[in-house]
């Protein structure tokens, strides 16, 4: 990618809308686009963190990984979101995380030190990354609720009816933006309770499922079920 195109990509997110033209420019020089195949690991939990990413295209997994080697699904972050730029303000910079491609993945690489020299001179570009921050911990905070307090098929419904082409319309398809294992990492439960969730929602009528697509038969009996 050309430096314009990365000066344009970062300019179509928020946490750089606030910046000067010249502050963008900077940015850009010091950015880096990487390409990384599926299944391909963008960085491991404990590694150095020295720079947060945004997304343009394909799908990361975040996961933390147990000292007995059990993954846990964080988040699964989409196009034309930022991760791991919350580490630059703490002490231990390392990668609390593992992030993974699921499908071919292009991004950016912005380097911690020099966003932060950024926030430094812009006041504006602070309270957008205050906002992104918060916005993030709202969600956090929503996941906590729903995996502490909902049983295991309430939370499956809510993540079906989540997704982007979930509407109130019958018949309305949603393509899962992951393998189900993953989803199923995602919330808490097992493949296997995910798997028969889906099977017990499509014998009642209420979905349809053909492998990564789900068809909401019924999305308003699916809500009364949240």
């Amino acid at each position: 990618m050309t430096q314009p195109g990365i000066r344009d990509t970062l300019q179509r997110n928020a946490l750089f809308l606030s910046l000067t033209d010249e502050a963008v420019d900077r940015l850009a020089e010091r950015a880096r686009h990487h390409s990384l195949d599926s299944g391909r690991i963008l960085f491991h939990q404990g590694d150095p963190a020295g720079y947060f990413f945004l997304l343009k295209t394909g799908l990361i997994k975040l996961a933390r990984i147990s000292p007995d080697g059990q993954e846990k699904v964080i988040s699964l972050v989409h196009p034309g979101e930022v991760f791991a730029e919350a580490i630059m303000f703490m002490d231990a910079k390392r990668y609390p995380v593992t992030a993974q491609a699921l499908e071919p993945t292009e991004l950016l690489a912005i380097p911690n030190e020099a966003y932060r020299a950024m926030l430094i001179a812009s006041p504006q570009a602070c309270m957008a990354l205050l906002a992104n921050l918060s916005m993030r911990l709202k969600s956090q905070l929503e996941d906590i609720d729903q995996l502490s307090l909902q049983q295991s098929r309430p939370r499956v419904v809510r993540y079906l009816l989540a997704q982007p082409a979930a509407e109130t319309v019958a018949g309305e398809v949603v393509e899962l933006p992951a393998p189900k294992h993953v989803i199923a990492s995602r919330l808490s439960v097992t493949p296997e309770t995910f798997s028969r969730i889906l099977h017990e929602l499509a014998s009642s009528g209420l979905i349809l499922v053909h492998h990564r697509q789900v068809i909401l038969c019924n999305p308003v009996a699916l809500r009364a079920l949240c």
